[in-house]
Order: C-alpha cells, then structure tokens, then sequence
C-alpha cells in the first residue's frame, strides 16, 4: 500500500511525485514510455513554475542552466521565410533583470524534454515502461492495475492522480467528459538537429512565425544551434501522415527558408509526429479518490505557453491538501476545494490561449490572404514595398503583443472559497488581467515576493506541508491553543511596510501552496486557523 499513484511521467506528474516525497507521502510514478520523451514538446518555463520547484527543492542551477538565456530567445519574430525579411518583432515575455524584484525566478525558455531529466533525478520511484490498464477505487482507497515489463500487477494506493496527458486513460475510464473544441487545426512537427544561426543572423528568437502561407507554418527554437522545431499547418482531411517521410519533412523546411538559405546551413530530420490543437477543460477535476492534473484536465493552444505550468500548478494545488489529509491535520473536504480553485484559472487560461490562436489571423488578413495561394511570395513582396500597406501589417503583429506577455496569468490567478477568508477589500483594477499583474497581500493571491537581507525571498519563509503565519517583526507572536501545525516567521519591518503594505499588528495566514489563505489581526489567528483547516469535532 502507498499513498499516492500517478499516472504519467512528464512534468506535472513528476512535480507531483516530488512534492508528494517532500511533504511525507509516498508515491510511485507509472510512465508508459520505456524512457523519457525525447522529442520537443513546451519550451515555456514561466516564473510561478520555476517558483514551485523551487519550494520542492529541486536542483535549480542545474534547471536553470538548460534554459535558453533572453539574448538568444528573448524575441519572436513575423518573417518572410527564415532568413528572409522579418517584418515586426516582438519581445517575449518580460525576462530581464527588472523581472527579479517580483519574482526570484523569471520566465525563461527551457524545452519540456530537457528539464524531464532533470525532475526524474528527484523521484524515488518511477517506472519507465509500466502503464496503467484500469483502477477500482473503494472507500478506503485505489487499486490500480499496471502491465508492467515483467507482466501485470496491482498497487493499492490511498490516492490516484491522473498526470497522463491529453488522451488521459484515467480520465476516459472516468468518463468524465471534456468541453470545448477537440480541433481546431492540426500540425505536423519536424524535430530538427542543426545550426540555423546563421539564418536568425543578429535577429535571434524563440519564435519565427513565417507570413507566407505557402510553407505555412512557425520554426521554434529549442537550442538554435543544435535544436529547433518547424510546425507546418497540415490538413489531415487531404493528406495522409503516411505521406510525410524523412525527405518530403525536408523538402517542407527548405520551402521554408529563404531562397539561396540552403546552402548556409546544414540539418538533418531527427523525428516527426502530428499535433492537434484542441481548447478543452475538463467537466470535472476529481471523482472519489481520482484526480485530474496536466493535460488530463486540460488541453490549451500552444499560444501562450499555459499547458505544462499549469499542470505544474495543479500538482502544487492538489499535493498539499492531500499531505494535511493524511497528515490529519485538515478534513477530506479539503479535496473538494482543488476543482473549485484550478477549474476557473485553467477555464481562463484555455480562453486566452485561444485568444491568442484566433488573434493571430489578423497577420495574414492584413497581407490580404485567406488562404495558401500560389505567387504568395511577389504578393507579399508588393504589400511591403507599399507603406500604408506595410503599415497595416506591422499594425497587425504589435496586435499579438498580449500573446507574449502574459505576466498576469503567470503570478495573478487567485483563489477563493473555503481555504481563503475573505477581508472584505476589493482586487486591484486591472486594465488587462492576463498580462498586468499587481504584488498584494489579498487574501487568495500568491504572496508577493520581496527579497529579504540574507538573500532569500519571501516565498522561501512559506513552509511547504504547513500553514505559515507571517508577522512584523518585533510584533507579539500569536498564541496557539491547539489546531493544525504552523510555522511562525518574522518579516522585516521594512518588507512588512513596503512590499506587504500592511500595518503593525496584522499577520498573514499563508497556505503550503505560497497563497494567502487570510489577513487578520494577531489575536484572530488561532481562531482563523481552526475555521481554515481543522476537522470538525465528532459528533
């Protein structure tokens, strides 16, 4: 008997397993794959996600140090065709230093599967080559069944958490349903192995979307002098995958260069696979013992980067609540709360992402095209050379500059309900909530970070398996009478005033996951704590 079983091994379910093993549970990871993905996937690491493994304790110099630096993939780029004429740009993301006095850990680009190693290294026991077949799930816990190298056997496990994608065989055993489109447009992805720097020349970036429909498509960097990945729009309904070999994917990328770009480069076709963009949120979170996490729960467009930190934000979410069950120091209705909080910030996060998508059709409508023609390139070049035309365009792109620039979303979803006390204040205005974010100390919100005088955040004072109650330092500590266990740290005076913005005698009730839970005066923290997380006494 473990704890906890979950499903998938990609970066949401190792999260999970790592916060699992960080706050006393034990859990075991099955990944159907006999080894980690190989193939790009994500490239967005944004901040709050780097700030959750952080609190897990992962090795972040070495995380960080397979992130792309913002010199290299700072920017995202409409060309021609690569190598060609780049008619606008746009920063991506906010990754500068300025970044460091509202988060310790700004966005960065990191590809899904060279971090995927990298949080396997953290995880006690994880099984490449065992997939899940089926669970029963009882009153008194999960029983999951596994085929497994050496044949099929059974684990039985308090919890199950489903971390296995968007096809989820854990959700489908459910029958839990999905809302929203299945497709939108489908791609094929060409996994490229080469140097195309000298095609970005003094103009790198993460992202080249090519304005010429003809190629069709966006080359992304996951290491541009040794990796990249060239998405071509493909329409499944006329052309069979079976038709893409090894020299056809090839023969894509060179129409997609530049003419005579060719000869200055060299790359080889490393793997190719279909993808299809879907904008779905699951109906429901968790059944019983059952829980939904990652792409199980939710499928976004790539346009924005939301999938993998979400997921990562669910674990971090759900983990917890599950270690104070076990732990006995919070009710199982604790459970209840993880759907009614990730369900709204994912449902927000799948709207804007398909925002984003549906945005960009504005690049081509201003170049006058509605669809892949033959003489797009003399076309292209004649609304170019007139300025109002041009004008037009570049009016176009500065439109999707929302689309990367999503601060909002990376640090400012909240919660509310049962774990967090309402203090009868209102937000922040926002102008644009996807990508404005405001530092507060509401109640629901992540807790602002501040750097303090040994060189740590304030994020790092949040113990990671109890309630934290933050005080002003040289303020009276609070009493307890009973209750859940908590730890007690001071803040300095400083911090309190300028970064917390509160006043002496006021504390903050900070949950596991780094969210406000209240904001009340000293002598209303132990009562505050027993409504928050203590079981109800038997009657």
């Amino acid at each position: 008997m473990v704890d906890v079983v979950i499903v998938g091994g990609g970066p949401t379910g190792l999260t999970a397993a790592c916060l699992c093993e960080r706050l006393g549970l034990e859990a075991i990871v099955l990944e159907r794959r006999d080894r980690p993905q190989e193939a790009p996937a994500a490239h967005v690491v944004n901040a709050r996600t780097f700030e959750i493994w952080r609190q897990a304790g992962m090795d972040m110099e070495r995380i960080l140090a397979a992130a792309h630096p913002p010199a290299e993939a700072g920017w995202v780029h409409f060309v021609t065709r690569l190598g060609g004429d780049i008619v606008g740009s746009l920063p991506f993301e906010r990754q500068g230093d300025e970044m460091y006095g509202i988060t310790p850990t700004p966005l960065r680009n990191l590809s899904q599967h060279h971090v995927v190693p990298i949080l396997a290294d953290h995880v006690r026991d994880l099984r490449h080559g065992h997939a899940f077949v089926a669970f029963e799930a009882g009153d008194d816990g999960v029983v999951v069944d596994v085929d497994g190298p050496d044949g099929r056997y059974r684990i039985t496990a308090d919890w199950l958490v489903a971390a296995d994608g968007a096809a989820s065989p854990v959700r489908r055993s459910l029958g839990i349903e999905m809302d929203g489109p299945r497709t939108i447009q489908s791609f094929l992805m060409i996994h490229l192995a080469g140097d195309l720097r000298p095609l970005t020349g003094a103009a790198p970036g993460v992202l080249h979307f090519l304005v010429d429909p003809e190629p069709g498509g966006v080359f992304v960097s996951h290491g541009a002098d040794r990796e990249w990945v060239f998405m071509h729009e493909w329409e499944p309904e006329h052309t069979s995958i079976d038709a893409y070999d090894d020299d056809r994917c090839r023969a894509l990328v060179l129409a997609a260069l530049a003419p005579g770009a060719a000869a200055s480069v060299d790359f080889e076709v490393r793997d190719t696979a279909v993808w299809h963009m879907s904008a779905q949120v699951a109906r429901e979170y968790h059944r019983d013992r059952v829980f939904l996490t990652g792409d199980a729960a939710h499928r976004f467009p790539p346009t924005g980067g939301l999938g993998l930190n979400s997921g990562v934000a669910d674990a971090h979410n759900l983990i917890w609540k599950l270690a104070a069950v076990h732990a006995g120091w919070a009710p199982d209705t604790i459970l209840e709360t993880y759907e009614a909080e990730r369900r709204p910030v994912a449902q927000f996060n799948c709207d804007q992402s398909l925002l984003n998508a549906l945005g960009l059709a504005a690049v081509p409508a201003a170049f006058g095209f509605e669809h892949a023609t033959q003489g797009t390139t003399a076309h292209i070049e004649d609304v170019l050379a007139d300025p109002e035309r041009r004008a037009a365009v570049q009016s176009a792109i500065a439109e999707q500059a929302i689309h990367f620039d999503l601060l909002g979303l990376q640090l400012g979803h909240t919660y509310d309900g049962p774990l967090v006390v309402d203090d009868g204040t209102t937000r922040p205005p926002l102008a644009e909530p996807a990508r404005d974010y405001q530092p507060s100390t509401r109640p629901g919100g992540r807790l602002p970070h501040a750097w303090l005088p040994d060189g740590s955040s304030t994020l790092d004072l949040v113990d990671r398996a109890a309630p934290t109650i933050l005080v002003r330092a040289g303020d009276e500590r609070p009493t307890f009478a009973g209750g859940p266990p908590v730890v007690v740290a001071d803040v300095p005076k400083a911090v309190w005033s300028d970064a917390f913005a509160l006043e002496p005698g006021t504390a903050l009730i900070v949950r596991p996951d780094q969210h406000v839970a209240a904001r009340v005066r000293l002598a209303e923290v132990d009562e505050t704590l027993a409504s928050l997380f203590m079981p109800p006494e038997p009657t």
